[in-house]
């Protein structure tokens, strides 16, 4: 969030826009008549059998090279891809008053950032993405009693999707589960409600992937804390797994981990592309938005040139342990002779701040985290495991 939006979100509590009592209860109670209808599709942000939908755009990347050249890179789909994944999108509502974004069909944030952080999935994975009546960023700061009864409503919905995907569009067929930020949250809770003492869910789980949220272990181990039997990741083709980190900018300080939200004594830090070692090891391909917006630009000129912008092993990250805390440390790596500097500001009070780099935890790591999928994908078999 950055300190500017801690600061905010704090001031929005002590006026009273997030604390509220029965008022914010009626405002996060969610209307049974504007249920999403998950057998349409427009409940979902995507899907693999919906042309025009927010995964079906222009995907081209245009990867600025060492030298400071560029060229553009094609996306290529997968032409007939073995697994799904289920994607669920981060806090887009940022209203500092608690509540929820109750009108699903108000999708313009929700289908960008699907576009974003999920469609490029496609390489290695059919996708889904439901729309779902999300809280409000300052749900975050409500007291205990409202936070929980608007995260209630929020994975209710996704829960719905979950159910609809599995009875009409699964088909027996192997998964991921992937969430970033308040998708995240919902995606480590679907998989402790519905996978971790299901087998036969359990066995159709390829990994799990709730990027940016604070997961935990019992102390030592590789389970406990947020999952009984779904452990941490520690092999590349392992299946049934969980990857998950926080990331932020190495030179900065280490990412405050609120008690309120944490999930096991023992922090978690998976490193998608050195999953057994945590680093270092290069971001092999970050992908980020043309417009980078206040977070920082690219060269002059590219931007005009594609969509997106690609930077090749321009990040290294290691996983880092602050006490019990455990976050994904990332540098830039730039060798001699590479003319690139990192798009991002990681100076900038939206990026060294106590969330770290979170919101770009996604755009960092995502040819890792696809790379990832792949390599699990290969690894499962056609009936389970």
């Amino acid at each position: 969030m950055g300190r500017r939006l801690l600061l905010a979100l704090a001031v929005a509590g002590l006026l009273g826009l997030g604390y509220g009592g029965c008022n914010t209860l009626r405002r996060c109670a969610p209307d049974p008549d504007e249920a999403p209808d998950y057998a349409s599709a427009d409940a979902w942000a995507c899907r693999p059998d919906v042309d025009g939908d927010a995964c079906d755009i222009d995907l081209t990347a245009v990867e600025v090279l060492p030298d400071g050249s560029t060229q553009l890179v094609d996306h290529v789909p997968a032409a007939d891809p073995a697994i799904d994944c289920f994607y669920v999108y981060p806090t887009v509502d940022l209203r500092l008053r608690a509540g929820l974004h109750h009108d699903i069909h108000d999708d313009d944030a929700p289908r960008k950032t699907a576009g974003i952080q999920a469609a490029r999935f496609s390489e290695v994975c059919r996708v889904y993405a439901p729309l779902y009546r999300q809280v409000t960023v300052g749900t975050y700061v409500a007291r205990e009693e409202v936070r929980e009864f608007c995260f209630d409503a929020a994975f209710a919905d996704v829960e719905a999707a979950f159910d609809h995907y599995l009875e009409h569009d699964n088909q027996g067929r192997g998964f991921v589960l992937i969430g970033h930020s308040q998708g995240a949250q919902i995606v480590s809770r679907l998989v402790r409600k519905r996978i971790d003492n299901d087998d036969f869910l359990r066995g159709r789980l390829v990994a799990a992937l709730p990027i940016g949220w604070p997961l935990g272990t019992d102390a030592g181990g590789v389970s406990g804390g947020s999952f009984a039997r779904v452990p941490v990741c520690r092999a590349d083709d392992e299946l049934g797994c969980v990857v998950g980190f926080r990331s932020f900018a190495a030179q900065n300080k280490f990412p405050s981990a609120s008690a309120d939200f944490a999930e096991g004594p023992t922090g978690v830090c998976v490193h998608p592309g050195d999953v057994a070692g945590g680093g270092p090891a290069p971001l092999t391909r970050s992908f980020f938005p043309a417009d980078l917006g206040l977070a920082g630009e690219h060269p002059p000129g590219v931007a005009e040139m594609a969509p997106f912008v690609l930077y090749r092993d321009l990040y290294s990250a290691r996983c880092e342990a602050e006490g019990d805390a455990k976050a994904l440390a990332v540098s830039l790596q730039g060798g001699p002779g590479d003319a690139r500097t990192s798009p991002l500001d990681l100076s900038s009070a939206l990026l060294s701040g106590d969330n770290g780099t979170h919101v770009y935890d996604m755009h960092m790591t995502l040819g890792d985290l696809i790379d990832l999928v792949g390599v699990k994908a290969g690894a499962y078999p056609v009936d389970g495991y």
